[in-house]
C-alpha cells in the first residue's frame, strides 16, 4: 500500500482537457439543402400563386365589362326601338286624322265652287241646310275613322256623368223637373274614355231656385 501511494498522479494535457469540454457542432447532412435555397423556392412558389389569382381576376373582369356592355348596348337599342314604337303609335292616328281634315277641306272647296255656279235664285236657305248636314255627316264619318263615335243616352232623366246642361226649360210640372226637354247635341266617346258629354236641354223649377246637377245652373 506504501509502494501505490508513492506512484505519480497523472497530470491531464490542458489542449485535450478544453476539447473534451468543448460543445460537440451538429452533424450536418451533405444532402439537406440550405436554409436559402428553400425560402428562394417558397417565394417564387408565392409569387406564381399570386399572379396566377390576379390573372384569373383580371379575366373575370375583363368578362363582367363586355357583359356589362353588351347589356347596355341592348337596353339602349330595347329603348329606341320603344321610343320609335310609342312615336308611331302616337303619329299614325294623327296622320290618318290630317289626311281625313285635308280631304275635307277639298270637299268643301269642291262645294265652294259648285254652288258659285248656281244661279242666285238656287241658293235657298234649304240648299244651305243641306250642304251643313252633308258636312256634319263627313265629320262624324271622319271621327269614326279614328274610333270616336257619337252616342245619345237613352231615357228621359239628365244623367250628369255622361250629359251637360246647356240650355234650361222652366216647368210648372214638379214632376218634370230634372228630366230631358230636349236634345240638342249628341256625346262623343272612344273605346271606354268620355270625350264629350251629351248637351241637352233640361227642365228646371219655374220659380227658378232649382240647379240642374252638372248644368250650367
Amino acid at each position: 500500500m506504501e509502494d501505490l501511494a508513492q506512484l505519480p498522479v497523472p497530470v491531464a494535457d490542458p489542449a485535450e482537457q478544453l476539447a473534451a469540454e468543448a460543445p460537440i457542432p451538429p452533424v450536418v447532412s451533405q444532402d439537406a439543402p440550405a436554409p436559402d435555397v428553400d425560402v428562394s423556392i417558397a417565394l417564387t412558389k408565392l409569387q406564381e400563386t399570386v399572379k396566377g389569382g390576379f390573372a384569373d381576376l383580371l379575366e373575370q373582369l375583363r368578362d363582367k365589362l363586355i357583359y356589362d356592355r353588351f347589356k347596355e348596348e341592348q337596353i339602349a337599342r330595347l329603348h329606341e326601338e320603344l321610343q320609335s314604337y310609342k312615336s308611331d303609335l302616337i303619329s299614325k292616328p294623327a296622320r290618318q286624322l290630317l289626311q281625313g281634315l285635308i280631304r275635307l277641306h277639298d270637299d268643301l272647296g269642291k262645294m265652294a265652287a259648285a254652288l258659285r255656279q248656281k244661279p242666285v235664285e238656287e241658293l235657298t236657305p234649304e240648299r244651305f241646310f243641306q250642304q251643313f248636314a252633308g258636312f256634319q255627316d263627313d265629320l262624324e264619318l271622319l271621327l269614326g275613322q279614328n274610333g270616336v263615335e257619337p252616342f245619345q243616352i237613352s231615357g228621359d232623366v239628365f244623367d250628369p256623368r255622361r250629359q251637360t246642361t246647356i240650355r234650361m226649360v222652366p216647368a210648372d210640372d214638379p214632376a218634370r223637373v230634372g228630366q230631358i226637354a230636349e236634345r240638342l247635341r249628341p256625346g262623343f266617346e272612344q273605346g271606354e274614355a268620355l270625350l264629350q258629354k251629351e248637351r241637352v236641354a233640361v227642365y228646371v223649377a219655374s220659380n227658378g231656385n232649382h240647379k240642374v246637377q252638372g248644368g250650367q245652373s
